[in-house]
């Protein structure tokens, strides 16, 4: 029996490495596959050879391989600035987020329907159906399938519907009213919308924004996205940007064509905007200036961050969408542990980790 027992736990490290090594692979060729495409279609110019050998002999020095500088040229490219401490997002996702987020708590808490749970003293929009794995609930409670589409029949404000476990880059993300039981979707009746998602979704209100930041882009909802580090003397900004969408759009996805821009401590948004193909921009589609613009209430959205990281820190990374409603105060929209993009962070604020560089990488190799 112990050499069966012996056996067996050698056998379970062995596939929990193979497990492991596999992951780290899988997420270096997808994250490199993608920026080799973007680079293309950018025709993204190539660093001179003597920032690749400061970016090459930087990662060096604290102990990583770094195999490549598609995202060094990327950044700069786009923002103009070289830094040899970017980050890139092979190393990030590969590398340095398996080690300071738990991958096992992934799969549990990536379900958008558990944020009423797990975060329930922030504002949120107002739910109206939930989905979750096949069960309607409605006021936290089962009830059937023709009882929410009634309710949701019976609600007469702009509604959107998403999935609850995979919505990232705005895929599936739609807005609608119903109308004599139809929606104005497709002209879908409202069974019919939720049966297109199948299970885990939501409902819920459309969120009004303020005037402020309506005046960005009036068809979107225009998020602040915030990257987070969770230490045991408290919770850090790592990075703010605002996401802002096209005319006419419904997302601010910046991979959809939307405008990133970066946020100061102080919640002021930086000079200069930037779209994912390499524009720059020093105002939005609607014509208002990035300079002098200042989010409001962005204390509050801080303090909102600081308050929730601290409820799930299997993560130490985490990358909030924040909206800010008419009211002028932030709105809690969904939060991000898996694919975190790094890119709009860097491309606008610098290297990611700022202060926190020298630290981070360190422990990422522990």
């Amino acid at each position: 029996m112990n050499v069966y027992n012996s056996l067996k736990r050698l056998l379970i490290t062995h596939v929990l490495n193979f497990k492991k090594r596999f992951m780290e692979f899988n997420l270096k060729m997808n994250t490199r596959k993608a920026i080799k495409e973007t680079n293309r279609k950018n025709k993204t110019a190539q660093l001179k050879p003597k920032e690749v050998q400061q970016a090459k002999a930087y990662f060096k020095s604290k102990g990583y391989n770094l195999q490549n500088t598609y995202w060094h040229s990327y950044y700069k490219s786009i923002s103009g600035e070289f830094y040899p401490n970017y980050i890139p997002e092979d190393i990030f996702s590969a590398i340095i987020s398996p080690k300071f987020n738990e991958m096992r708590q992934w799969p549990a808490l990536l379900d958008k329907n558990l944020s009423y749970a797990l975060f329930k003293e922030v504002n949120q929009p107002v739910k109206v159906v939930q989905n979750i794995n096949g069960f309607y609930y409605v006021n936290n409670e089962i009830v059937s399938e023709a009882i929410a589409v009634k309710v949701c029949n019976s609600h007469n404000k702009p509604l959107v519907i998403k999935p609850t476990i995979d919505s990232g880059n705005g895929i599936m993300v739609k807005s609608f009213r119903v109308k004599n039981n139809k929606t104005t979707y497709k002209n879908l009746e409202t069974i019919e919308l939720f049966r297109l998602y199948k299970k885990d979704f939501i409902v819920q209100e459309l969120v009004e924004q303020s005037s402020a930041m309506k005046e960005l882009n009036p068809s979107s909802l225009n998020t602040l996205r915030l990257m987070s580090y969770l230490k045991p003397d408290g919770v850090h900004i790592l990075s703010s940007v605002i996401r802002i969408g096209q005319p006419g759009h419904h997302t601010d996805n910046f991979s959809g064509g939307g405008i990133v821009c970066g946020i100061d401590p102080k919640g002021n948004l930086k000079h200069k905007g930037y779209s994912k193909n390499g524009n720059v921009y020093t105002e939005t589609h609607t014509h208002v200036s990035f300079k002098g613009f200042q989010i409001p209430n962005y204390s509050k959205v801080l303090d909102m961050v600081k308050t929730m990281h601290p409820k799930v820190p299997y993560f130490k990374f985490i990358s909030w969408d924040i909206g800010i409603n008419a009211n002028e105060f932030p709105v809690f929209i969904e939060y991000n542990t898996y694919y975190q993009d790094v890119d709009l962070h860097q491309i606008t604020n610098g290297p990611l980790f700022g202060e926190f560089t020298d630290e981070i990488l360190s422990l990422g190799l522990k």
